[in-house]
C-alpha cells in the first residue's frame, strides 16, 4: 500500500489521495511520507458521483488553531470515504483537561488558543456544527500544549441529512437549547457550547455529569438551567460565561470580542484601566485547584455525538405545555392580587400615614438636631474667640510694660552718661568702673522687673494654642491659628537684647553707655513691629468674629 502526500493544497481546497486503503490497515498507518503524523476518519459512504458536491460543501483551513487536514482517501471495497489529518498525541481536551489546565494563568491561555481557532472558523463564513470538548485536540511538543480545533468540516450536515425532520443529533450538555428546539446551528450556538468549555476549565469535570442525558435534561436546559457556577470562579470571568450561555442567541458576544477580552486578560500591558486591573487580580488571587464535587458520574450520561431518543417537536410541546401551566400560575396569581388589593390599598394608606408621621418626627428631630448642633458649634466658636481675647490682651500689656521699660532704660542710660562725664580726676578710671557696675545692676533690674508680663503672654500662648486644638474642626480655629501664626509663635523674638543678661541666669556683664544705647535701639525697633504686628491681628481678627 502507498500513500501519497498532498504538497500543495490550497486554502479552500479539497484533495483527493491517490492511495486504496482498506479498513483493516487503519490502525498501520501512522506517517505520510515525509515524516508527518496523520489520523484517518471514517466520513459516511457516498457514491463516486457524489464527489463534486462533497468537495464543494467542505472548506479546508489553514490555521494553527485548527488541526491540519491533509485530503480524502475512500475505500474501494466499501466505497466509504476517509478523512486524512494531523495526527494530535495528547488525544482530545477532556482526556487532558486537568493536566493542561491546573493554574488560571494556564487556564487563560489553553481558552485563549480554543477561541482564537473559533474565531478563526467563523471568519471563515463557517460553523463548527458540533462544537465540543472531543473535537478540540491536544499535543505536546516537549516543552508546550498546542490545541487544535477539529472536525469543522461539517460532518454534522453529513449525518443530519439522513435524519428525520425534527430528528436531534449531538451531546446535549454542550447543544444550545434554541438547537434542541429544532432552529438552525449558528455561530452563536457554537458561542454557546464555548461557554460550557469555559465552565469545564473552573470544575475539572464534565457538564451536567450528575444527571441523566435525557429528555428531562434537554426540556430543564431550554427552561435555563446551566452547569452551577462553580464557587471561587472570578467574577469578570463568570460574567463573560453566562454572557456566552444566554437564552437569546442576539445577546451573546461574538468569538472575536470574547478572543479580544481574554486576551486582554493574559496580556500584560503597560497602561491598563482600573476594570482589567481588578480582573487580573481576580485571577492572580483565585484558588488554583478545581473545586468539584461531584466526581461519580450518572450511568446515563453520553459525551458522544449521537442521535437523540426524543425530536424537537416532542421538546417543543413540552415547552409549549410549561408556558401554558406559567400561564395559569400567572393568572391565578393575578387573580389573587386583584382579591387581596383593596387589603393592601388599605394596608399601604396605614403604612403610608405611618410613615409621613414617622418623617415628620425624623425631620422635627434633625431640625432640633441642626438646631443644637449649631448652638453648640456657636459656643465652642465664642470660647475660642475669648481666649483669642486674651491671648491679645496680655500682648497689649506686655507691649505697654515694654513701652514702660524702655523709658526707665533711656533714663537710666542718660544718668549714667551725665555722672560719667562729671567724672574726673587720678581715680576717672575706678570712678567709671564702679559707675559702670552700677548702672549695669540698675538696667538689668529693669528688666527683669518688667518681664513679668512677657511670661503672661507665654502663658495665654499655651492656653490659646491647646483651646484650637480641641476645636480644630471648626473653621475659625483654622483661621486663628493662621493669623495669629501660632505654628511658629516663638518667645525669642520678644528677647532681642544684645548685651543686657539677667543676673540670675549667669555671670553679670558690665556694660558700658554704647550697649546700653544699642540694647534700647532694638528693644524700641521691636516694640514698633509687635505693635504694627498686633493691629494687623485685631484688624484681621474683628472681622473674623463679624462673620
Amino acid at each position: 500500500m502507498e500513500l501519497v502526500r498532498c504538497n500543495s493544497w490550497k486554502h479552500s481546497d479539497i484533495k483527493w489521495l491517490k492511495a486504496t486503503i482498506k479498513i483493516q490497515e487503519l490502525k498501520k498507518i501512522k506517517l505520510l511520507q515525509g515524516g508527518n503524523l496523520i489520523k484517518m476518519k471514517l466520513i459516511i459512504l457516498l457514491a463516486e458521483k457524489q464527489q463534486k458536491v462533497f468537495s464543494m460543501m467542505w472548506k479546508i483551513i489553514n490555521s494553527n488553531g485548527i488541526i491540519r487536514v491533509y485530503g480524502f482517501t475512500k475505500d474501494p471495497d466499501t466505497s466509504n470515504y476517509m478523512l486524512i489529518m494531523q495526527y494530535a498525541n495528547r488525544g482530545n481536551l477532556r482526556g487532558c483537561l486537568i493536566e493542561i489546565a491546573n493554574n488560571w494563568q494556564q487556564k487563560l491561555y489553553t481558552l485563549h488558543k480554543i477561541v482564537m481557532g473559533l474565531n478563526t472558523i467563523h471568519k471563515n463564513g463557517l460553523i463548527h456544527y458540533n462544537f465540543h470538548d472531543g473535537n478540540i485536540l491536544c499535543e505536546y511538543n516537549g516543552s508546550k500544549y498546542e490545541i487544535y480545533i477539529s472536525d469543522y468540516l461539517g460532518s454534522y450536515q453529513l449525518a443530519k441529512s439522513f435524519l428525520k425532520k425534527d430528528y436531534i443529533y449531538g451531546i446535549i450538555p454542550f447543544m444550545a437549547p434554541e438547537v434542541l428546539r429544532g432552529k438552525p446551528y449558528s455561530q452563536a450556538s457554537d458561542i454557546f457550547s464555548f461557554s460550557i468549555i469555559m465552565w469545564e476549565f473552573t470544575s475539572g469535570i464534565l457538564p451536567f455529569n450528575d444527571k441523566a442525558h435525557d429528555f428531562q435534561l434537554a426540556l430543564s436546559i431550554c427552561k435555563g438551567e446551566r452547569p452551577e457556577i462553580i464557587e471561587n470562579t472570578p467574577q469578570c470571568y463568570v460574567d463573560l460565561m453566562k454572557k456566552c450561555w444566554d437564552e437569546d442567541p442576539s445577546k451573546r458576544p461574538s468569538a472575536s470580542y470574547i478572543l479580544n477580552i481574554i486576551k486582554k486578560w493574559i496580556t500584560r500591558s503597560v497602561v491598563i484601566n482600573e476594570e482589567l486591573k481588578s480582573n487580573i487580580m481576580e485571577f492572580t488571587n483565585a484558588p488554583i485547584k478545581h473545586n468539584n464535587q461531584i466526581v461519580e458520574s450518572h450511568p446515563q450520561v453520553c459525551y458522544t455525538s449521537h442521535l437523540l431518543d426524543f425530536t424537537s417537536e416532542e421538546l417543543n410541546e413540552s415547552l409549549e405545555g410549561f408556558k401554558g401551566l406559567k400561564f395559569l400560575e400567572l393568572k391565578q396569581k393575578d387573580d389573587d392580587a386583584e382579591q387581596e388589593l383593596p387589603k393592601l390599598e388599605v394596608i399601604a394608606e396605614t403604612n403610608y400615614q405611618k410613615k409621613e408621621a414617622k418623617q415628620k418626627e425624623l425631620d422635627e428631630l434633625q431640625q432640633e438636631l441642626s438646631r443644637t448642633s449649631a448652638s453648640y458649634d456657636a459656643n465652642r466658636k465664642k470660647k475660642v474667640l475669648n481666649q483669642v481675647n486674651k491671648f491679645l490682651k496680655a500682648k497689649g500689656g506686655f507691649l505697654t510694660l515694654r513701652e514702660e521699660a524702655i523709658k526707665k532704660l533711656q533714663n537710666c542710660l542718660e544718668s549714667f552718661i551725665n555722672k560719667e562725664g562729671n567724672t574726673i580726676g587720678s581715680t576717672r578710671d575706678l570712678k567709671t568702673s564702679n559707675l559702670a557696675d552700677k548702672y549695669t545692676k540698675e538696667f538689668q533690674y529693669i528688666l527683669v522687673k518688667y518681664n513679668d508680663g512677657l511670661l503672661e503672654l507665654n502663658k495665654n500662648y499655651y492656653s490659646l494654642e491647646n483651646i484650637v486644638q480641641e476645636n480644630k474642626e471648626l473653621e475659625v480655629s483654622l483661621m486663628i491659628e493662621n493669623i495669629l501664626k501660632l505654628y511658629s509663635f516663638n518667645l525669642d523674638k520678644y528677647k532681642i537684647f544684645k548685651f543686657a543678661t539677667n543676673s540670675q541666669e549667669g555671670t553679670r556683664i558690665q556694660l558700658n553707655s554704647n550697649m546700653m544705647a544699642e540694647d534700647i535701639n532694638s528693644l524700641r525697633k521691636n516694640l514698633n513691629e509687635l505693635k504694627l504686628e498686633l493691629e494687623q491681628e485685631k484688624k484681621e481678627l474683628r472681622n473674623l468674629a463679624a462673620d
